[in-house]
């Protein structure tokens, strides 16, 4: 059964979106919709988008290595780095989003009654404590007995044990091989004694941009560049737009997925931002009544929860972003656990009395509904490129 995403009108009120067909009940069926759109706002047509990009790209991916590693056996290398060479087939998704993708760090009130916030699971004293079973199993956390400590979401584990018996020098020869001597070194160098050039004002090369970098990737060489020239023709440097202060260039070859225009996505993280602008106010001042006081969301849109209890587990944070401990903070791990378990409650409390989760969740669909019918028509023309790309990679395989 297909599940049509919120009614238009709804979605006009919920984040007020430059979408003026959505508003209508045919959403869009006089053809004023956004580009790209259909007749109806579907949610499966884009979650089939979605999952016909992730297929694309896990083929590509394959694709290149293919190419890679046939380039690298005319060159005798027979033994590869699996951590290069394995792919995860991606699972199919059912929907835009799921329940908690707006953040989830609220509990409901059988969650924080049992296992507060599970920050007592990650101490010391939480790895013997007699709930952690109950909590792992609740959290779908699988603990792997063939390595100690070692807690994982049950990932298999990579079989690299042929390359790994290979010898430091042969180990660098292939990296040579594979990315040229350039990455070679700065990546495996250790392996022969080389070490990698400084980054101090690192040279940007052509790239046009004033100031100095600290750090600039080495142009691909080896396989790795064969298999670029034979694909692509848009390699070019770009300057990490995330990077702040530290100043950093990379090597891109592959089209885009629009999916991946952060800044594009911000805009629609904006409204989101500003439609829980009052629950959150309200979530502040429950918290205010229940003797929790001093508490504002961060950045990330949360509540500073974690540096606040590792301070009380640890008895520091490296960031003290949160509301100071009460002087009669308990200073014993069972003490320190039933606080957490109290706060916990309190907070869920606050979450069911101001409607937090339900708001957020809402919120948080609508603008990743929004988000991929704006950029609908641009996804599919990524995957055109994509499917044109993969015909000629098959070419290159058959030789």
């Amino acid at each position: 059964m297909q599940r049509k995403i919120r009614a238009a009108g709804a979605l006009c009120a919920a984040l007020a979106l430059a979408v003026a067909a959505a508003c209508t009940d045919d959403a869009g069926g006089d053809g004023s919709g956004p580009e790209g759109a259909g007749e109806v706002f579907e949610e499966d047509r884009l979650v089939d988008m979605v999952n016909e990009s992730n297929r694309l790209l896990y083929d590509l991916e394959n694709a290149e290595n293919r190419i890679i590693q046939n380039c690298l056996e005319r060159e005798g290398f027979t033994v590869h780095d699996q951590m290069w060479f394995t792919t995860y087939e991606p699972e199919e998704q059912e929907a835009l989003y799921e329940a908690g993708d707006w953040g989830g760090w609220l509990p409901d009130a059988d969650e924080a009654a049992r296992f507060g916030l599970g920050t007592w699971s990650t101490t010391a004293e939480g790895q013997a404590d007699e709930d952690l079973d109950a909590y792992y199993e609740h959290e779908g956390i699988v603990v792997d007995s063939a390595a100690e400590g070692d807690v994982s979401a049950g990932v298999d584990r990579l079989d690299n044990s042929e390359f790994e018996a290979l010898s430091d020098q042969e180990k660098f020869d292939w990296a040579v091989a594979f990315y040229g001597e350039a990455t070679a070194i700065e990546e495996q160098g250790h392996l022969v004694g080389e070490e990698a050039p400084s980054t101090d004002d690192a040279d940007a090369g052509d790239l046009d941009l004033e100031g100095d970098f600290d750090y600039v990737q080495p142009e691909p060489g080896g396989c790795q560049r064969e298999m670029i020239d034979a694909l692509y023709d848009d390699l070019q440097l770009i300057e990490d737009p995330e990077g702040g202060e530290y100043r950093s260039a990379n090597w891109s070859w592959r089209p885009v997925n629009p999916v991946d225009d952060f800044a594009k996505w911000d805009e629609f993280e904006i409204r989101y931002e500003e439609q829980l602008a009052d629950v959150r106010t309200a979530l502040v001042e429950c918290l205010d009544e229940h003797g929790r006081t001093g508490w504002e969301f961060d950045d990330e849109g949360m509540l500073p929860l974690s540096d606040y209890f590792y301070e009380l587990y640890e008895g520091t944070a490296d960031v003290h972003d949160h509301p100071d401990l009460p002087d009669d903070a308990p200073t014993d791990y069972e003490g320190k656990k039933e606080f957490e378990i109290a706060f916990a409650v309190d907070l869920a409390e606050c979450g069911e009395a101001t409607g937090y989760g339900d708001i957020a969740e809402q919120a948080w669909a609508d603008s990743r509904n929004d988000y991929y019918l704006s950029i609908e028509t641009s996804v599919y023309a990524w995957q055109e490129e994509v499917r044109t790309t993969l015909t000629t990679a098959q070419e290159v395989i058959e030789g």
